[in-house]
């Protein structure tokens, strides 16, 4: 990381955020009267406005945003049950709920926010009653929040001080998984001149039920992760579980270091050090996070210009299945399309029929579908600004 990286934090941060593989946890029934749900991006950071908006038809066409709501700067949407949940850019920190009327249109159904946190960055929902975020960098205050997704209070905080490093300026929580009362998040480190701390990958070890941090770990196989997908989130992940109980971290390549894969086993709080997954590798050029499905659809982004990697200089990402016990891949399924910016790439299922992605090119936004029985790519719509989030409600 170079000074070059201070000119592009602030259009990266929410864009390293989470992720787009969703599970089968819908909390209650659904009463949305849409069916679908979007979130698309327009402008250049810093004037971007994102718009907010459903669907009752499967979309078709190119699709337009008149019926949305508007937030003035960049946002993340998430999914969670029939509800819908954004966090906009910049103070205090707010996650905002929606529901939607008969037209499309979001209504805003409860909120929180934080005086003191910055941009929220990692949120999971672990029930219908209970939802973890963390802000990220710029001197906020070292905190993740406990709340309750169905009303939207907030429940109680947890003191992330004691992640703090000797000469860290600024630190990331990058994703966060919940295994056996544990949540476990990823963490990065920047230094005052906004280059990594250290070249290694770090996670914290978070205790749920005394709501303290009971370690650090490290692992210098890979360098810093960047994104921080959730199971509730549209961006590639950097941390995931299998169905196994396994968890997954994906370090990126930087100063010699390649892009990789780590795993914190089942029953265990530290890194397997019999296991690394060599994306440089096996791929042939460095890769960006994971999209994990099933054991047979797993998924990360491969850039194939260098100089692009990891914060998009360029549309260089392609799509590569892979597979974590395997440590192998089996090729491109992107290969017939426009290269991508692989930052701004979500992948989501709600079927056993398809799994749908996004293609952020130079000239073109659209979604594309995966078939599971064949692999088959199809495009499905094309939008107007860089979607970050489209998801099934109903």
């Amino acid at each position: 990381m170079n000074t070059t990286f201070k000119s592009i934090i602030g259009l990266s941060l929410l864009v390293l955020l989470f992720t787009a593989c969703k599970k089968n946890n819908d909390p209650e029934p659904n009463d949305q009267p849409v069916n679908y749900a979007l979130s698309v991006t327009g402008g250049t950071y810093p004037n971007q406005t994102t718009y907010i908006f459903g669907t009752k038809a499967f979309p078709a066409g190119t699709v337009n945003t008149g019926n949305a709501v508007e937030l003035s700067s960049s946002g993340q949407m998430f999914k969670y049950g029939s509800e819908i949940y954004v966090s906009s850019f910049g103070a205090p920190a707010t996650l905002r709920k929606y529901s939607f009327d008969e037209t499309g249109k979001p209504t805003q159904s409860g909120s929180i926010a934080v005086p003191g946190l910055n941009t929220f960055g990692a949120v999971e929902f672990l029930s219908a009653t209970e939802a973890y975020a963390a802000s990220n960098g710029f001197g906020g205050i070292p905190q993740m929040v406990r709340f309750n997704p169905s009303t939207m209070e907030i429940l109680g905080y947890i003191d992330l001080s004691t992640l703090q490093l000797p000469g860290a300026s600024e630190i990331y929580y990058l994703g966060l998984v919940e295994r056996d009362g544990y949540l476990f998040m990823g963490v990065n480190y920047q230094n005052a001149s906004f280059e990594n701390l250290e070249d290694a990958v770090f996670v914290a070890v978070i205790n749920k039920s005394t709501s303290t941090v009971e370690k650090l770990l490290k692992d210098t196989r890979t360098n810093m992760m960047w994104n921080g997908g959730t199971t509730s989130s549209f961006s590639p992940a950097c941390l995931v579980k299998d169905a196994a109980g396994d968890i997954y971290v994906n370090g990126y390549a930087n100063n010699g270091k390649p892009s990789g894969i780590l795993k914190i086993s089942k029953g265990t709080t530290e890194f397997d050090a019999s296991y690394f997954f060599d994306l440089d590798a096996v791929t042939g050029g460095h890769c960006l996070g994971i999209f994990y499905f099933d054991d047979d659809h797993v998924f990360t982004v491969k850039y194939s210009d260098e100089s692009a990697y990891p914060f998009d200089g360029s549309a260089a990402g392609e799509l590569y299945k892979i597979n974590l016990s395997a440590t192998s891949t089996s090729g491109n399924i992107t290969a017939s399309l426009p290269k991508f910016f692989g930052s701004y790439t979500f992948m989501t299922k709600w079927d056993n029929e398809k799994i749908y992605f996004n293609i952020a090119a130079s000239g073109s936004n659209a979604i594309y579908s995966y078939k599971i029985s064949d692999g088959a790519v199809t495009k499905e719509f094309d939008l107007t600004g860089q979607c970050n989030g489209f998801t099934k409600i109903k």
